[in-house]
């Protein structure tokens, strides 16, 4: 993840490869990115913690129910796949289904996140 993670401008993935010297920007929107993971058909996505509310501490957690599981669109940006996640820390994807815990230790499963 590039850049200061808390807004949605802001929230990006990106990638490196070992021969290169400069980072690529591969999408952008996504509010305070905790994880990112790639799915079966090599479809990237990331899981957004959520908003975050100006004038808190720096690290912490994103406002409650605000979290978004995200699926890179193709085109720079995200289509969103799951919202209204509790506070997500991370995220892991077994075939078609995310499995997504949360700040609290509550383990969410969604499925078909694939399509």
């Amino acid at each position: 993840m590039i850049g200061q993670p808390t807004g949605a401008a802001s929230g990006r993935t990106g990638s490196l490869a070992a021969a290169e010297v400069a980072a690529t920007e591969v999408a952008a929107g996504a509010r305070l990115a905790v994880d990112v993971e790639f799915g079966p058909r090599n479809d990237l996505f990331a899981l957004a913690q959520g908003e975050f509310t100006p004038g808190n501490p720096a690290g912490s957690p994103a406002n409650p129910n605000t979290g978004e599981l995200l699926r890179d669109d193709g085109q720079g940006g995200f289509d969103v796949v799951e919202e209204g996640l509790n506070q997500p820390t991370s995220l892991e994807l077994i075939g078609k289904t995310a499995y997504v815990v949360t700040f609290g230790g509550e383990i969410w499963k969604i499925d078909n996140v694939a399509g």
